[in-house]
């Protein structure tokens, strides 16, 4: 797990990431990794009506340590969430805030009681730094690599988010969930 770092320290870096962003990169700038179809696993994920292991073999299928990789987000300003509608509205504006990316990237997020926001993201390519570029509001959230080898730890840390048991995260039951 990563360590928990002091408030001062994520305002520093938020405002280094908002100073590095000004505009996001134009289109024909980032082409992504050599890796995975995102608009063939985008349409497989959303036409399954049961998120299952077979839904997840399929996922195995598609992920490549060697061009794509995995990340967790948590957005770290909770507890300044005040009601389910407006944390959708900051989910939905995130989202949107990556359309640029749509093809280069995949991601789940769960709204949780409490309104605490958790997701997974896949990339082609090593890491969200394309993300990072297009959307500055990427720095309200810690960003965490999961894998890159896809081992059981791993397989559990996705399956746990893109096919919730119970409609529950670490415990919480998921109010809401967003898909990019």
């Amino acid at each position: 797990m990563a360590e928990e770092q002091p408030p001062e320290v994520k305002a520093d870096a938020r405002q280094f990431m908002s100073d590095l962003m000004s505009a996001p990169p134009p289109d024909d700038e980032f082409t992504g990794g050599a890796g995975a179809d995102m608009t063939a696993w985008r349409a497989t994920f959303a036409a399954s009506s049961r998120k299952d292991a077979a839904l997840m073999e399929q996922f195995w299928s598609y992920y490549d340590p060697s061009s794509t990789s995995l990340w967790k987000m948590v957005y770290d300003e909770a507890n300044s969430n005040e009601n389910l509608n407006d944390t959708v509205d900051l989910v939905s504006d995130f989202i949107k805030n990556a359309e640029s990316l749509r093809d280069h990237c995949f991601g789940v997020i769960h709204i949780l009681e409490g309104l605490e926001i958790e997701g997974l993201w896949f990339f082609n390519g090593p890491d969200p730094q394309q993300l990072f570029g297009a959307n500055e509001d990427t720095s309200w959230y810690t960003w965490t690599q999961v894998g890159p080898d896809a081992n059981e730890l791993v397989k559990k840390a996705v399956v746990d988010v893109l096919a919730p048991a119970n409609g529950k995260i670490n415990g919480k039951a998921i109010k809401d969930t967003l898909t990019f």
